[in-house]
């Protein structure tokens, strides 16, 4: 089982708990399995153009079997990957992974996408924070997202976790550095407008 001190690479690949959303949608938070490329295959051509663009930064084609073979097969040590899933069928709607260079790293970066029905529904702001919290019983003190300038949601949505935050902007994107090591606060939930509108006075 997961403590509240320690995340092991063996009690990740097993994370599974059930929630709510802020919204009141109910989902599912689990670790993501080899066999679940064949979802993320099936969901691929129902992500629109600006979804793929937000997370990529360009539009890609669709993954092949083999790429998402080793998308979905992690090492936990390494590789924080959870997946939302919603229904009575649990169907995948979201997925995020924290990565880390070596297992004792406190470092890690972020990576998030929301199937397009769900955005705007809480699921990307509970799977983040439920990556944040993992993140650091896994040993986290650090998080790193690269987000497109134009993603508000994801630059608010990061800002809004309450943690110490700084966003350095360069050519077209931020570069969000986060504390998780601290606990969140309200003090930290500062007014997205105003932080945006200081950083782009800045730049």
């Amino acid at each position: 089982m997961v403590t509240d001190e320690i995340l092991t690479a063996d009690d990740a690949s097993r994370y599974y708990k059930r929630v709510h959303t802020h919204k009141g949608v109910e989902v599912a938070i689990r670790a993501i399995r080899p066999d679940d490329k064949y979802e993320i295959l099936d969901i691929f051509p129902t992500l629109s153009q600006r979804t793929l663009y937000m997370r990529f930064f360009r539009v890609i084609e669709a993954p092949s079997l083999e790429s998402l073979t080793r998308y979905t097969t992690v090492d936990f040590a390494t590789t924080l990957a959870f997946v939302v899933t919603k229904g009575p069928n649990q169907n995948i709607v979201a997925a995020g992974r924290l990565i880390r260079a070596t297992e004792h790293s406190k470092v890690a970066e972020l990576s998030c996408l929301v199937v397009d029905h769900y955005q705007h529904q809480g699921v990307g702001n509970t799977l983040v924070a439920d990556l944040f919290q993992s993140g650091k019983a896994w040993g986290v003190e650090q998080v790193i997202a690269l987000v497109h300038s134009e993603n508000h949601p994801m630059l608010r949505l990061l800002k809004n976790q309450g943690y110490p935050c700084e966003m350095l902007f360069d050519e077209g994107e931020f570069t969000v550095t986060l504390d998780i090591s601290q606990p969140p606060s309200d003090e930290n939930r500062t007014s997205y407008r105003t932080t945006m509108a200081a950083m782009h006075q800045a730049v």
